[in-house]
């Protein structure tokens, strides 16, 4: 039935057309493979000098090539990995660090009003008797789970926060708080589906750990989210 119609359209509109539509199509083809040869090449990169002083990877060309291999092949990647279940969080992992390292390079420095940090709901403890649903005024810091901790780093700094209960609510966080920075802790999956989705907005993720499985009494590193906000946020006099 195919092979009938494509004898037909050619008997009609000719070999000549054809020709076109093929040689267009290769080079498409082509546009794309090189895309995502360079954004390998790049993020590889990325990687491999990730020891070395980010001076040396400040430039405005290699910051290009860097938003658009995390923009365009990364993203072609975990969907890869997604529709054949291959590897899923280490690729994620790997998108979440370079995504990282493409921000640090940027070395942006923000006010404490214009700092957000997202948190997962899962960090609090399951059975704490006081629900924490927005900010951490309900937290009675009993050092049972890592959220004590963080509200005192967060009286510390004076940044916004938001506890998230999936992609949603961090989103709406965005939108009505407005940011020029976001620190996201969260599992592989909703960070890397978080970054991609924030496209004006950088986004610094760290990776919470899940000690129990998924959505439960996770914890994250409060000395590596600390570090993080100090070094965003601009030296007050």
């Amino acid at each position: 039935m195919l092979s009938a119609s494509i004898l037909t359209s050619a008997v009609f509109l000719g070999a000549e057309f054809f020709k076109i539509i093929f040689v267009c199509t290769a080079f498409l083809l082509f546009i794309v493979l090189a895309l995502l040869l360079a954004g390998f090449f790049t993020v590889n990169t990325s990687l491999v000098n990730d020891r070395k002083s980010d001076k040396k990877n400040n430039g405005a060309f290699t910051r290009f090539f860097m938003n658009v291999a995390l923009r365009v092949y990364m993203p072609f990647l975990l969907f890869v990995s997604d529709v054949f279940s291959y590897r899923k969080d280490e690729i994620r992992k790997v998108f979440i660090k370079a995504n990282n390292k493409y921000v640090l390079s940027l070395d942006k420095k923000v006010l404490p009003e214009k700092l957000l940090v997202i948190l997962p709901h899962c960090l609090q403890w399951s059975e704490c008797a006081h629900r924490i649903r927005e900010g951490l005024n309900e937290c009675r810091q009993c050092c049972r789970c890592t959220l004590g901790k963080i509200k005192d780093l967060v009286r510390k700094f004076r940044v916004n926060i938001a506890i998230a209960t999936g992609g949603t609510s961090a989103r709406k966080a965005i939108k009505d708080l407005k940011p020029d920075l976001v620190v996201a802790v969260a599992c592989e999956r909703d960070l890397a589906s978080g970054i991609i989705d924030v496209k004006k907005i950088p986004v610094y993720g760290i990776i919470n750990k899940r000690p129990h499985g998924p959505c439960r009494d996770t914890w994250v590193n409060t000395e590596e989210l600390e570090w993080a906000l100090k070094h965003f946020l601009q030296k007050q006099e």
